[in-house]
């Protein structure tokens, strides 16, 4: 199983799920375009992978992935000093409580960022993706855009867009030889999992995610999987 020459993105990099699956990336031979919203922490999250990997070529940026100008400015870098982009790792989410009381504006965050930011990424590797004949864009969703639940209704209008999304996509993109899995977790062992009704050691585990989407990526080109629910 060789990935040499490929190229991934992956947003929300600089810890968590994104940092583990970047690192995996790494591992695998995967050149890599890493995003998070702070510089600080891309910065440290990029150093330490290339510590590991000094041989893996990577360029990192800090923006709001929210800001659609800087999501095609950094795709483009990507691709002009990486080569085409060939996997997208949809990862940078927003989580609030709140169904009617939830102020407008944050109404506006989870959407942005939940939703929409994921399609601005999409339509901006596409392109090139289509151009390959081949790629893979993972969106990483939540047990939340499958089964809502009372106090985060926003939250779970978010990751329900995300899903249903992500199955139209996938649809479309089926003879193309562009793959499109929604990966949907429920209590994941991260530093925004505080409220969770269980202990660390009882949730998924990042390495948990990693070990799925490198099995996705393992799979044969006609074996497509849509859909992945992983419960604790």
């Amino acid at each position: 199983m060789s990935f040499q020459n490929n190229v991934a993105i992956v947003t929300g990099a600089s810890r968590g799920i994104g940092f583990a699956v970047a690192n995996e990336l790494a591992r695998l031979g995967y050149s890599l375009g890493l995003i998070a919203r702070t510089k600080t922490g891309i910065e440290s999250a990029s150093k330490e992978i290339q510590k590991q990997f000094p041989e893996v070529k990577m360029i990192y940026g800090a923006f709001d992935i929210a800001d659609g100008i800087k999501v095609e400015e950094f795709v483009h870098q990507v691709s002009e000093k990486l080569g085409t982009v060939t996997v997208l790792v949809n990862n940078a989410g927003y989580y609030k409580q709140g169904t009617y009381s939830l102020p407008f504006d944050d109404v506006h965050r989870l959407i942005d960022t939940n939703y929409l930011a994921p399609v601005r990424f999409v339509n901006a590797v596409l392109p090139g993706m289509k151009k390959l004949g081949k790629g893979y864009i993972f969106n990483i969703a939540s047990l939340a855009g499958i089964e809502a639940f009372s106090g985060i209704g926003n939250y779970c209008a978010s990751k329900f867009a995300l899903v249903g999304y992500s199955s139209s996509l996938a649809q479309e993109l089926a003879t193309s030889g562009i793959k499109v899995t929604v990966i949907c977790p429920s209590w994941v062992n991260t530093s925004n999992a505080g409220d969770a009704p269980m202990k660390p050691d009882e949730m998924i585990q990042t390495g948990d995610l990693v070990l799925t989407i490198r099995y996705l990526l393992s799979l044969g080109k006609q074996a497509c999987i849509r859909e992945i629910l992983i419960r604790c």
